[in-house]
């Protein structure tokens, strides 16, 4: 159940998943706040993967943009996952909610889709591979794919059309889930099986929602997703308090 509903909503808003990963392991199979994001992040990789085919068939990815935002999200892993090695289950749970409810405003904010796409110049290399680096870090510390970032920043700053940046915000969240699960893997901080079925069952409706996003915008649902992520965020805060007084 994780694991479909997670598909649908990163192939939909062009985010990792891990914004439904994390909660559910958290308060549905009582997973450590620690090891839910180390899990969340190797799941959501073969949820992305699925969504990467399916905005790909429709010519929806930016690959120029991907390469140097690709290459800060390493960087940002790598920085990501030693933060999450060390940090409180509290202040993990905390960060995770504010971005829940961050998420949940940016659900909200009309976001323009009318102007051109920005060429590569070494400026806007530059500051892609730093998009990428935050990504990258938020993608390794709390196991989300980092869309939340990447998505609005590539619609307002370089100028691409929605179902584009959501594409190309999943391919970011591959190249960083492979690095941050990686690191994560050697720090003995993922749960392997769980992770694989929970990625598995994601990938159909992953097509699924990255078809949607073609077509989507449909007001009742984003309130409802708001609220759940509020919810959500709010259930966290309070479970990681009891068990990490």
């Amino acid at each position: 159940m994780i694991g479909l509903l997670a598909g649908l909503i990163s192939g939909s808003f062009g985010v990792g998943g891990g914004i439904v990963i994390v909660p559910g392991l958290v308060l549905l199979l009582h997973f450590t706040q620690r090891l839910s994001h180390g899990t969340s992040l190797l799941a959501i990789m073969p949820i992305a993967a699925a969504g990467v085919v399916g905005f790909g068939l429709h010519g929806s990815i930016n690959l120029e943009y991907a390469l140097f935002l690709g290459f800060g999200s390493i960087l940002g892993a790598f920085a990501g996952t030693r933060l999450l090695k060390s940090m409180s289950g509290v202040w993990l749970a905390r960060i995770f909610s504010f971005i829940l409810l961050l998420t949940a405003i940016r659900l909200f904010v009309d976001i323009p889709i009318d102007s051109e796409e920005l060429a590569i110049t070494p400026a806007n290399a530059v500051i892609l591979i730093a998009l990428g680096a935050v990504a990258g870090g938020i993608a390794g510390l709390l196991g989300v794919g980092g869309g939340i970032i990447l998505v609005p920043a590539l619609i307002i700053f370089f100028g691409a059309a929605a179902p584009i940046a959501k594409g190309t915000s999943l391919l970011v969240a591959l190249i960083a889930g492979t690095v941050g699960s990686w690191r994560n893997y050697r720090n003995a901080n993922v749960d392997i099986p769980v992770a694989m079925k929970i990625g598995v069952a994601g990938i159909p409706t992953a097509l699924i929602g990255a078809q949607l996003a073609m077509i989507m915008s449909d007001q009742v649902s984003t309130i409802l997703f708001a609220l759940l992520l509020v919810v959500t965020a709010a259930r966290l805060v309070q479970t990681a308090r009891k068990n990490d007084p």
